[in-house]
């Protein structure tokens, strides 16, 4: 897995032992940053289910002002920190070991500007953490959120009204949903 443009690209990103996590193909990757390109300099980044922190440091090389990286699994969180050593970019992310629920629960930090969610698949973590942003002071309707899932993993998102879906891409069994909060 690699860094596709910006300042460490072609850095090759390590990866957490024992199949912990799923990395995004770069075509997934490469094309949900082509849609979201005009969002991310000078953005601030949440990479939720981080896993490796490919995303939100692949946001920091395009530009991206900081990125708060969290996962629950302590390997991966410190090969979190590993990689933004090996691409330079440590000075703008913060890594945070914690259950991605709790995090949206307790954390206070600034607003976000755009928001990766990357659950395992099939796990029903999904719904837990869409009941949670509405709730989360870190967002406001101006936050763009990505969710990356397997097409058998149901969003639900216009069954809720508080949503606002903007578009979703199919990349064979994977989904790339992008939404907004409604105003309120």
């Amino acid at each position: 897995m690699r860094i596709i443009t910006g300042s460490a690209k072609g850095r090759r990103l390590k990866m957490p032992g024992g199949g912990k996590t799923r990395p995004a193909m770069d075509i997934v990757k490469g094309a949900t940053f082509n849609m979201i390109a005009e969002f991310v300099p000078d953005a601030r980044f949440l990479d939720l289910f981080a896993g490796s922190g490919n995303l939100g440091i692949e946001a920091l090389s395009r530009g991206g002002s900081y990125a708060a990286f969290v996962d629950t699994a302590r390997e991966c969180t410190n090969t979190i920190r590993e990689n933004l050593e090996l691409t330079r970019l440590a000075d703008r992310g913060e890594v945070f070991t914690m259950d991605c629920l709790k995090f949206l629960q307790q954390q206070k930090l600034a607003r976000f500007d755009v928001v990766f969610i990357d659950p395992p698949y099939l796990k029903g973590l999904l719904e837990p953490i869409l009941k949670q942003i509405p709730l989360c002071p870190m967002f406001s309707p101006d936050t763009l959120f990505i969710i990356e899932r397997q097409k058998r993993d149901r969003l639900g998102l216009e069954e809720m009204p508080e949503y606002r879906l903007l578009d979703e891409r199919v990349f064979g069994d994977t989904v790339i949903t992008f939404f907004r909060l409604k105003q309120l």
